[in-house]
């Protein structure tokens, strides 16, 4: 218990760190602060690449997030059959229970024609579950790969984008 306890001190100490030497940077740097502003604040910034890293070199932000949350549901999608439809694929699903297909986070959540659920990984590819009939995520979420995503009565929408471009669903599922 004592060694968890001060991984998360460190942990937020090399955070509070980071933090301070940004900060003083950028009020005595003119050059730091010009530099500053044209590469991160103008551009925009790739969060769960951040997160991502973050989580890579120092573990998990939340403490004691290891040792508290254990997956319920990890599953692969299982399927009868997959057919295009329209930019992405038509999915009959032989599971009732939709898991991620990669891990990511929840960008968008909401109604076109039916629900929809929204992931981005890596800053990369873009995936759209539609035709939930409920969705288990809320916005902003991580989610892992396998883990519960929604619902749906039969059939399950899929597309899969990246810069503005479809991609077949190969590399996915």
């Amino acid at each position: 218990m004592v060694i968890i306890l001060l991984k998360s001190f460190f942990k937020l100490l090399i955070t509070l760190i980071i933090f301070l030497i940004t900060i003083i940077l950028l009020k005595s740097s003119s050059d730091f602060k010009k530099w500053f502003y044209k590469h991160v604040l103008d551009n925009n910034i790739s969060f769960t690449l951040i997160a991502s890293k973050y989580e890579e070199l120092f573990g998990s932000p939340i403490p004691f997030k290891n040792h508290i949350i254990e997956p319920v549901f990890n599953e692969n999608l299982k399927y009868k059959s997959i057919s295009k439809y329209k930019n992405g694929f038509l999915v009959e699903v032989e599971n009732n229970l939709i898991p991620s297909l990669n891990s990511g986070l929840v960008i968008f959540i909401g109604k076109k024609n039916e629900n929809l659920c929204v992931t981005l990984e890596n800053e990369k590819v873009e995936t759209n579950y539609c035709m939930l009939k409920s969705i288990g995520v809320k916005l902003y979420d991580h989610v892992n790969k396998g883990s519960f995503i929604g619902e749906v009565e039969e059939k399950l929408y899929l597309e899969f984008i990246e810069s503005g471009e479809y991609l077949d669903y190969d590399t996915f599922i």
